[in-house]
């Protein structure tokens, strides 16, 4: 247990705290460190899990395929069935330890293209765009160049990467022997490597860097990034294993005021107290439901439950993710043989890192606007989706800012905003996945990157131990699915072009016989999953159009309780979100600083 966590909670709730966040998580770990630096600041932290920085798992950078998959490291939630996807529940991994997602996910370090963060400002946030939160992404970031003969510019640190932050961030040092002829045959179709992906274009095929400490091969996550990297604070302090159920609001005067936060550790319930604010990083799941747990949002959904509505807004709405469909195709018999390969067990469990660096994840992504890898006409078909949906009057007006937005950036031959994403799976075992019968494929999943289709998450019960309600409603616009259909399609033409076109010898998923379109949709109907990228339930937007906090953070009739997390997120963005989440809590923690 590192030095700032406890599990004393007698200790913790005899203090009254300047500041007490919940969700030492992502977000929540870093402003919560960066408070702190003030040492006449007092910071405490809820984090409903435990701290497991020692576990092997969670220490080394090659365990995420553990972590980010085993309900010991997570909130156990999932979907409701989804009626566009044949009724699946879709398992939704969240951690729930101490250091959040960042202590489980796989560790992806991706920044999306200046227009998309330009978009928050164009939706009435100023201080947001790309230029404005730059610095937070550097401020953040510690990177470690290293050069790769197949990735040229890896070995030089650019003027949009962080040297001097928390988080460490490096390259992997081993490469499936599946990369150059991947990279080959891209190039084949006119595709090139990304040499700066930063400086806000990301598109294109680029070295995907992860957040871990590339000499150790251990794991970056919030935890060991900010607090461990520096000396025990006395004016910060993190319990563990407390899981917060309300947020004691004062309603006297303008504005309603949080004056602390209950929470049940072994099902006794506390109080601690803040003098100043309450922040809530509980993430795109956690924190809409301790806000409609406390009597903020809409009464049609509080009122089921015997909730007082105290601030009427649409929390838990607009709720976004990112959509992933696995490829897999058969390899020739001289390639599998050549293919390089490394076992998933290597070193895990007796020193963390010690091989891990060459096992984890990272490798070469493609990350493209779609009107490169999908047919004009279909393109032309996308843009005509998005004009019936404008046309609707059934659609929220928060719906409407984004897909006027979305529309100008697929009419935009220029524009950078990347839709599609198609990944270089560079992981333990091989480059791709063994087939039952022992041969080794190509694996390469797809994703969606901007979806049309948005879901809710709501509370259940009054109960605050009650899993809430998630409904991503998946799939419910058609532009969804077509737009993964032509991923695939585009994929498919991938492995037939120049250098994968010799060693690719047919395709396992989808399977043989799934051959026209209308095949293929049902097919990815049923075999669609995550990426795990929650965002938008607390979106930061103008009220007028349905937003929950302000451009400071801040709920909107409160005057002191402020969201920090990937929720405040407006509308999906083209890259893994982690990166981003740091950047909102360095300039959360700056413009806190600065109204103190």
């Amino acid at each position: 247990m590192l030095a700032n966590t406890t599990n004393d909670v007698s200790a913790f709730t005899a203090e009254s705290f300047d500041f007490v966040v919940v969700g030492g998580g992502t977000a929540g770990l870093a402003v919560a460190s960066r408070l702190s630096e003030d040492p006449n600041i007092s910071v405490g932290v809820l984090e409903a899990g435990p701290d497991l920085s020692d576990d092997p798992n969670v220490a080394s950078a090659g365990g995420w395929l553990v972590t980010a998959y085993s309900p010991s490291y997570a909130w156990g939630f999932e979907t409701v069935p989804q009626l566009y996807a044949e009724q699946k529940k879709i398992n939704l991994p969240r951690g729930r330890l101490f250091g959040g997602c960042s202590a489980m996910n796989a560790m992806m370090w991706t920044r999306a293209s200046r227009p998309e963060y330009n978009a928050l400002a164009e939706l009435g946030n100023n201080g947001w765009d790309f230029e404005s939160l730059l610095p937070y992404f550097k401020k953040a970031q510690s990177h470690s160049p290293q050069e790769q003969d197949i990735f040229p510019g890896t070995g030089v640190l650019t003027p949009h990467q962080g040297e001097r932050g928390p988080i460490k961030t490096s390259f992997n040092t081993w490469y499936s022997s599946l990369i150059a002829p991947f990279i080959e045959s891209l190039k084949a179709l006119s595709f090139q490597i990304n040499t700066d992906p930063n400086d806000g274009d990301l598109t294109g095929l680029s070295n995907i860097a992860r957040a871990a400490d590339g000499e150790k091969g251990t794991r970056q996550h919030s935890g060991v990034a900010y607090l461990q990297s520096t000396a025990p604070r006395k004016n910060l302090v993190v319990l563990t294993n407390a899981h917060a159920t309300n947020i004691v609001l004062d309603r006297e005067g303008a504005g309603s005021t949080a004056r602390g936060v209950e929470f049940l550790v072994n099902n006794v319930k506390y109080t601690v107290t803040a003098k100043k604010e309450v922040i809530l990083s509980a993430g795109a799941y956690g924190s809409p439901r301790l806000l409609e747990l406390s009597g903020i949002g809409m009464p049609s959904i509080l009122g089921k439950y015997g909730i007082e509505t105290i601030v009427d807004l649409p929390v838990g709405e607009n709720l976004q993710d990112h959509l992933m469909v696995s490829l897999n195709f058969l390899l020739t018999p001289e390639s599998q043989a050549n293919l390089k390969v490394i076992p998933i067990s290597v070193d895990i469990e007796d020193v963390a890192g010690k091989d891990a660096k060459s096992t984890s994840t990272g490798g070469p992504f493609l990350f493209s606007p779609l009107r490169k890898v999908v047919p004009e006409n279909n393109h032309a078909r996308l843009i005509e989706l998005l004009n019936e949906y404008l046309s609707s009057d059934d659609i929220s007006l928060m719906e409407r800012a984004q897909f006027n937005l979305q529309k100008k950036w697929l009419e935009d031959p220029y524009c950078t905003a990347a839709e599609a994403e198609v990944m270089f799976a560079n992981l333990p075992g091989a480059a791709g996945l063994p087939l039952p019968d022992g041969s080794m494929s190509l694996w390469l999943p797809i994703a969606h990157l901007h979806p049309a289709s948005h879901g809710y998450v709501h509370i259940t019960s009054s109960d605050p131990l009650a899993k809430p309600e998630i409904d991503h409603k998946y799939l419910s616009r058609d532009y969804d699915l077509q737009a993964l259909l032509q991923i695939v399609r585009f994929v498919q033409k991938i492995v037939k072009t120049g250098a994968l076109g010799k060693i690719v010898t047919g395709s396992a998923l989808p399977p043989p016989d799934v051959q026209t379109d209308e095949q293929l949709a049902t097919w990815i109907r049923g075999n669609i999953a995550t990426v795990f990228h929650p965002v938008g339930s607390t979106p930061m937007a103008p009220k007028a159009i349905g937003g929950v906090v302000d451009s400071t953070l801040k709920v909107y009739g409160t005057t002191n309780l402020r969201v920090v997390d990937a929720g405040i997120l407006p509308l999906q963005l083209g890259a893994t979100p982690m990166s981003t989440v740091y950047a909102i809590a360095e300039k959360a923690a700056d413009m806190i600083k600065a109204g103190i």
